[in-house]
């Protein structure tokens, strides 16, 4: 009988021990597998640009998650990656000794350039729509990226607004048949052109 509750109690205390031993595994793989996860999130955040908002609270979470996503897209479009310590600053007014819509900043320390680009909500007392805040955060992103991973070897303007007017004036091909010179009236088989007019200013005759 005394032996039986000896071997009960050994039991007992071996049952204990494992669960014990198997509780301290349990929380030490937890803290390592929290580390590393810790550890994923920061390097990936580190990938992401840090986007400031002078907003109110829902404005705000709208333009980060608006800018950072523009942001990324343009770097992924380029086939490349956002620069380390990159940050976006939009606020209510930017100035450049005078306000503009767009300002990019680079620091240089120890071999290495961090870019601050700080974009206007407004600019000369007129609001800034959603579409010419992401345009100018596109433009100071081209440069961020032509001092990065070097300057672009072609680049072609288009202005639709101020471009130069058509020239007035060409030239009409009429495509009805001719009559004719031989015959008197329309020869079926010989369906030449009319005529090539000139005209320079109005309609031709």
């Amino acid at each position: 009988m005394a032996t039986t509750r000896s071997r009960s109690r050994k039991q007992r205390c071996l049952l204990c021990r494992w669960t014990i031993a198997c509780r301290d595994h349990s929380r030490r793989l937890i803290d390592a597998l929290g580390r590393s996860a810790r550890q994923t999130f920061r390097r990936l955040r580190s990938r992401w640009p840090t986007v400031i908002v002078d907003a109110p609270r829902r404005e705000a979470w709208q333009l980060r998650r608006l800018v950072r996503r523009t942001a990324r897209g343009y770097a992924r479009a380029l086939g490349t990656g956002l620069p380390t310590g990159f940050a976006i600053i939009v606020q209510r007014v930017v100035f450049d000794g005078r306000q503009v819509n767009g300002l990019l900043t680079a620091y240089e320390w120890d071999g290495a350039k961090r870019y601050v680009i700080q974009l206007a909500l407004s600019a000369n007392g007129r609001e800034v729509n959603d579409g010419e805040l992401l345009a100018a955060l596109r433009h100071e992103l081209s440069a961020v990226f032509a001092d990065a991973i070097g300057k672009p070897v072609l680049s072609v303007a288009l202005d639709l607004e101020h471009g130069t007017a058509a020239r007035v004036g060409g030239s009409i091909v009429d495509l009805r048949p001719q009559p004719s010179v031989a015959g008197n009236g329309p020869d079926p088989g010989s369906a030449s052109l009319s005529r090539l007019t000139d005209f320079t200013g109005g309609e031709a005759a």
